[in-house]
């Protein structure tokens, strides 16, 4: 999934490398010093720091000095054409950066390789965040590995939260609490949200539903049920609804995409957002630098007092192809990127959410909510024909129907269940 990290990308398209695994990682041959050959690996722009990419092929070749690694860095608005059009080919890349809601689909259809024997060798892979490890799980197989990913928490205005004498909200029922009188201490602005929440904004809608042990979908016997309709989802979604029609004055039937510098404006005290969202608030360009120390972070509470609800992880994975012509090669270059040195620059050089809850412990500020948010999460049902679903757009529906009032609770999620089954089961 596409976490649009900003950062400036600069990797140059190609590289020679080759190098030494590492830590207890090491998947190549035993004579790596005779291994020849190009290792064509695609990354996602914006996914890794230059430097990250550059210690990691440099470690590669000190290991594999004859091979060439050619680093080539993708759009994700034209990745998963580019992709069906290369694994339909007989020279796939060796080495692909999944979002993790595609790699169901791809494995499914048997472009990537079964890496299930080869768990143990990658570094941390008992410690994988669970969101991660389910994504590259189908059939109790493995067909990536966990690379980083990113969570949801709550951003909010220090300074508005202590004229109002408010605290942090330590469950949702206190979320409400807070939110109430927040809207009270700014009733004359007709703008102003307590908790803004754009309508379609399915992404966080899910720790509610989660949260209450409802879920969008289950599985038995190979055939899946959408699960929306049930008594706990519907709970969960009714105490969401609450919030939004007392806490939010956001576009009901708008998406998410310019919450961030919507909250730069002034007129939000709290947002559900990526980390990355913290930037895009403090640009100096777009958004509004005098909030850096007025911005502060916690986890989305749980209905359940002093918990925290789970949450959705965005993020990606790496896959080695099946046709690859190179899969020691790969897997080799795999475990050094997703090792414990790499992992933990691309925490705290590229300040993504590295694989694995031991490295957690590396968020700094205002980062260590949204790190340590990742811990507790769950994912999609791991389908290949999800994203069927997510171009259906059944969640984002269901929501503005609910939001607006154009549908109750019960019929628009029955009506999403329904939809949901048919798509998960190869319908439409």
């Amino acid at each position: 999934m596409n976490l649009r990290k900003r950062w400036v990308a600069g990797l140059s398209v190609t590289f020679a490398l080759v190098a030494a695994a590492c830590g207890s990682t090491s998947t190549g041959s035993n004579n790596s010093a005779n291994q020849t050959g190009t290792l064509t690996v695609w990354l996602m722009n914006g996914s890794a720091p230059d430097s990250v990419v550059n210690e990691t092929n440099a470690d590669f070749k000190a290991k594999y000095p004859n091979v060439t690694v050619k680093v080539e860095i993708q759009q994700w608005s034209d990745v998963t054409t580019k992709l069906d059009t290369a694994f339909q080919g007989s020279s796939p890349p060796d080495v692909m950066e999944l979002g993790n809601t595609l790699v169901a689909k791809y494995a499914a259809a048997g472009a990537l390789l079964d890496i299930t024997g080869q768990k143990a060798s990658f570094d941390n892979s008992s410690t994988w965040l669970q969101s991660l490890t389910d994504s590259c799980t189908q059939g109790s197989k493995l067909y990536c590995v966990p690379y980083y990913a990113g969570s949801r928490a709550i951003i909010y205005r220090k300074d508005l939260f202590a004229s109002a004498g408010v605290s942090v909200p330590t469950s949702m029922d206190d979320l409400l609490t807070v939110g109430q009188k927040l809207m009270t201490a700014h009733a004359s602005d007709p703008n102003f949200s307590a908790l803004y929440f754009p309508g379609k904004y399915w992404y966080a809608a899910l720790p509610f539903i989660w949260d209450f042990g409802g879920d969008i979908a289950t599985q038995s016997g190979g055939k899946w049920s959408g699960a929306l309709d049930s008594s706990n989802a519907e709970q969960g979604l009714t105490t969401l609804t609450n919030l939004v029609s007392k806490l939010s004055r956001a576009d009901k039937t708008g998406d998410e995409a310019k919450q961030d510098a919507a909250f730069a404006q002034g007129h939000i005290a709290m947002i559900i957002a990526n980390g990355w969202e913290v930037g895009v608030i403090l640009d100096p360009k777009s958004g509004n630098p005098a909030l850096k120390d007025q911005l502060g972070a916690f986890p989305i509470p749980s209905h359940t007092q002093g918990q925290n609800a789970p949450v959705f992880l965005g993020g990606s994975d790496l896959g080695v192809a099946a046709h690859s012509k190179h899969q020691d090669l790969a897997k080799a270059w795999i475990a050094l990127l997703t090792g414990n040195k790499h992992m933990a620059e691309m925490a705290t050089v590229g300040g993504v959410i590295p694989n694995t809850t031991s490295m957690l412990n590396l968020g700094t500020g205002i980062n260590a909510t949204f790190y340590n948010a990742a811990a507790n999460s769950k994912f999609v049902p791991n389908s290949q024909n999800w994203a069927s679903v997510e171009s259906a757009n059944v969640l984002p529906d269901m929501l503005v129907k609910i939001f607006t009032k154009q549908q109750d609770i019960p019929t628009a999620t029955t009506a999403a269940s329904n939809q949901i089954s048919s798509i998960l089961n190869g319908g439409s």
